[in-house]
């Protein structure tokens, strides 16, 4: 959620408080949900964008 009254370095701050296990759950989630509801298509593009890494 964006603040209006909130300046960049304490949206950053803000952010940097999460911790890296509630980050990381996050991250799994978001990859478990494009995974079960992107198409074929997409899924394709992003498999070829991570083989080129």
């Amino acid at each position: 959620m964006r603040f209006k009254w909130e300046s960049g370095k304490e949206r950053l701050l803000r952010f940097m408080k999460i911790s890296p296990l509630e980050k990381m759950k996050w991250l799994k989630d978001m990859n478990v949900f494009t995974a079960k509801y992107l198409s074929k298509k997409t899924k394709k593009i992003r498999q070829r964008l991570k083989e080129a890494r």
